[in-house]
């Protein structure tokens, strides 16, 4: 299914029969589709519609767009409202994964007053990342992401002067090389990291806004995540124990997986599903 919104095309998919409805946003380089794997955690209790992000699947920036400009908060909110408006959804629980983790946490910030529960795995937007910030918000790294993209043999050999200096694992540098592996991986990198540039939650206002409108949240980290710190559960959940639990799992960074229904399903049901009697 798509949603148009002044050009913006958004392809989305529905699951579940629950009473309560949960949009989702996965990570970079998936399909909305991912969460069918956790169909067995969510449906009984949600109605889900998961999006694409842009750049992924059939979720377009509008003709004439370029593909890197960043995607302004106001019209962030907006295309959210206006999906909200054609769908009947007043208010609404947010899950996201990864890359997907930043856009719940932002549209959480933005509005509130809608939102029931969130659930984040492994999720982006917690830590700030001194090397996205650098690639999209400094000038000079702006300049650099550009020309790695164009000349990948430079990023590969900063990787391996990174890793060799400790300041990078090696399982980080398998995965980032494997971003850059191709030339349409590399755009799709830089196309993604600038449309998001601007969706900067700050973690003081993400414990801020749960706490004032008392917003039930779960965060789940992989123990072995090469590519987010499982510690960022720690970050989220000291001094907010009333309303974030956090869950570890014995995991990397993928946790939309069907095998991990086991581990989830019974998070849920005692901090998301009874407390808002669903």
């Amino acid at each position: 299914m798509t949603f148009e919104f002044r050009e913006y095309r958004t392809e989305y998919i529905r699951f579940g029969h629950g009473p309560a409805t949960l949009l989702a946003f996965h990570g970079f380089g998936q399909q909305p589709e991912v969460f069918y794997n956790l169909e067995a955690s969510l449906g009984k209790h949600f109605t889900v519609y998961s999006f694409a992000l842009f750049h992924h699947g059939g979720s377009t920036y509008p003709p004439g767009k370029s593909p890197d400009e960043p995607l302004d908060l106001e019209t962030f909110r907006e295309l959210l409202e206006a999906f909200c408006t054609a769908n009947n959804i007043g208010e609404f629980s947010l899950m996201g994964y990864s890359l997907g983790g930043k856009v719940a946490l932002q549209y959480m910030q933005l509005m509130p007053e809608r939102v029931r529960s969130l659930i984040l795995l492994a999720p982006d937007g917690i830590k700030k990342s001194f090397w996205y910030h650098y690639a999209t918000q400094n000038t000079r790294g702006k300049k650099l992401f550009r020309k790695m993209v164009q000349r990948p043999d430079l990023f590969f050999r900063l990787i391996k002067y990174l890793r060799m200096m400790g300041i990078v694992s090696g399982k980080m540098e398998k995965f980032t090389i494997s971003q850059f592996s191709d030339e349409v991986k590399r755009k799709k990198v830089f196309n993604v990291w600038n449309t998001y540039s601007l969706l900067l939650p700050k973690v003081s206002k993400t414990r801020e806004t749960i706490r004032s409108y008392r917003i039930p949240t779960v965060i789940f980290t992989g123990t072995y995540d090469p590519v987010l710190n499982a510690m960022i559960g720690k970050i989220l959940v000291t001094g907010m124990e009333e309303f974030v639990h956090w869950k570890p799992i014995t995991a990397g960074h993928d946790l939309v997986k069907e095998t991990y229904n086991d581990t989830i399903y019974p998070v849920l049901r005692e901090f998301i599903y009874q407390p808002l009697n669903l």
